[in-house]
């Protein structure tokens, strides 16, 4: 499934190159893009389709298909005809394709964790390479439109384009920290090249066409950018592969080592075994015979039949022939180390799942899920609050100061705000400058006092920079209560958005309840 989503991905680079191309008989861009359609079918064949898939393999070639005849209707325009915006939707709509593909790794990747938890983390690890082959691909199709387009990237692509740009640091960032302890020296050698052709060479080639179509003339052509920049996406693919092909030898290995312990715990068994046997026929020759013969000649005294000679027996003491069982118990505590081992990962995928990258804090998803675990609790809240705070003008700070004071300024305020709350309080990132905070059985008056807290504490004093400058910032809030029963999330969410909404409307850096009743 990873190399059917690679394979997806990696057919956007010729859509990319012939959407900026003339159309002409025995055209060699338009031959590649077929080429690459070919084998991205063949990959999405070779997948078992079974209960579980079937629908999202089927789902996956309706989108996929649905993408390519967009394309195609462009590529049967003359060049001067294609509308910049027909452009922009045919490269979203190769996005979306892929996009479909995440489901169904979702799905194997859950199978997998159910037969073998030991599999689960080096699965994770191919899945980040994958992702950041496609990541790294969309940075270049944002570039192409603007290309397409004629002007450079604003609005919502421009906001795309940095939050793709900061998952693929973020990416590589993870998956650098755990091939960094990786034996394989061909692992090492892909992480190399992956440095060198695509970070320091690539990201470099769009960071700088990003940069020129800032200025009029650049020269650009989505053909010529595409040729530039798509080589440099090959080494990730060879990072996926050198680290899948790395993994499944080491698999290789623990299976042929695990078949010998077998055997040789099967041969130990045997031999206990057959021990116990030899054991109970010399208990039955050397201990029981002569006891009985012993007690009939107890008997015979006993009745006066003195004529039966006594004749003298030896005995021989019983050895302990179960030295085998020290080699079984070093293999249970081998078994016992991998389940920790393996609650640990679990324990961490959990926890990244749940958490923000960036701050810290609980993401949205685990918020939402936390209130509903409140909800259920036997000792369920007799009210749930809900403030959502967000940062005043933010968009600002990171045009003015840059997306790197930006996150920095994210994140203390991050700190900020678990300063000023219980233990049993819950903050989480929103989305975007909006930050969440669900505060369990507070009264109304208590809810405002916390509100106005944080917001004191996010404009109480200025945020430093790492250039030595400071920032300052204020934050609006909208504050909701309800009582708990049921599924309270929707009703308590729409409150505070309508309270946080009326907040900005007011002029912002204040604090604005709902009239909802708690």
């Amino acid at each position: 499934m990873l190399i059917a989503a690679n394979r997806i991905s990696a057919e956007r680079g010729p859509t990319n190159a012939a959407l900026g191309l003339e159309r002409a008989a025995n055209d060699p861009a338009i031959a590649r893009l077929s080429a690459f359609r070919q084998t991205s079918d063949d990959a999405i064949a070779r997948i078992a389709s079974g209960p579980a898939l079937g629908p999202a393999v089927e789902g996956l070639r309706s989108r996929l298909a649905r993408a390519r005849r967009e394309v195609d209707a462009l590529l049967a325009q003359p060049l001067g005809a294609r509308s910049r915006d027909g452009i922009e939707r045919a490269i979203f709509g190769m996005f979306s394709a892929y996009d479909a593909t995440r489901p169904m790794v979702d799905t194997a990747m859950t199978d997998l964790l159910a037969s073998d938890h030991a599999l689960i983390g080096q699965a994770l690890i191919a899945r980040m390479v994958s992702e950041l082959r496609d990541y790294a691909g969309r940075l270049g199709s944002y570039v192409v439109i603007a290309i397409a387009r004629g002007e450079p990237m604003s609005g919502a692509n421009r906001t795309a384009f940095e939050q793709t740009r900061g998952r693929v640091l973020q990416l590589w960032d993870v998956v650098g920290e755990r091939l960094a302890v990786h034996p394989s020296p061909a692992v090492w050698d892909a992480q190399g090249a992956v440095a060198r052709e695509f970070f320091d060479a690539g990201l470099k080639l769009i960071e700088e066409t990003d940069r020129r179509l800032r200025n009029p003339g650049g020269g650009e052509t989505p053909e010529s950018f595409t040729n530039a920049v798509v080589p440099s996406f090959a080494p990730i693919e060879r990072l996926r592969d050198a680290f899948v092909d790395a993994a499944l030898a080491r698999l290789s290995d623990a299976r042929a080592q695990a078949w010998t312990a077998l055997v040789f715990a099967s041969a130990v068994t045997a031999l206990i075994l057959g021990v116990v046997v030899l054991l109970l026929l010399a208990s039955r020759n050397f201990l029981f015979k002569p006891l009985m013969l012993a007690r009939e000649h107890v008997i015979d005294f006993a009745e006066g039949r003195l004529a039966q000679p006594i004749e003298p027996r030896g005995q021989r003491e019983m050895r302990h022939l179960f030295q085998a069982l020290f080699t079984l118990r070093n293999r249970l505590v081998e078994r016992e180390q991998l389940d920790i081992e393996r609650s640990r990962l679990t324990a961490e995928l959990r926890l990244q799942a749940d958490t923000d990258g960036l701050t810290g804090v609980l993401n949205r998803g685990a918020l939402e899920r936390a209130v509903v675990q409140l909800a259920d609790e036997p000792e369920t809240p007799s009210s749930i609050g809900l403030i959502l705070l967000d940062l005043d003008h933010f968009k600002a700070v990171n045009d003015q100061h840059g997306h790197t004071a930006g996150d920095s300024a994210l994140r203390l305020s991050a700190g900020r705000l678990r300063g000023v709350l219980r233990e049993e309080d819950i903050v989480a990132r929103f989305g975007g400058e909006e930050f969440a905070i669900v505060v369990p059985d507070a009264g109304a008056a208590r809810l405002a006092e916390i509100a106005e807290r944080l917001r004191r504490a996010i404009g109480g004093e200025p945020f430093p920079l790492d250039d030595g400058g400071v920032i300052t910032l204020t934050a609006s809030l909208g504050i909701a209560r309800v009582a708990t029963a049921g599924e309270v999330w929707p009703e308590l969410l729409k409150a505070a958005d309508g309270a946080l909404y009326e907040a900005k409307r007011q002029g912002r850096n204040r604090v604005v309840a709902s009239q909802v009743a708690g």
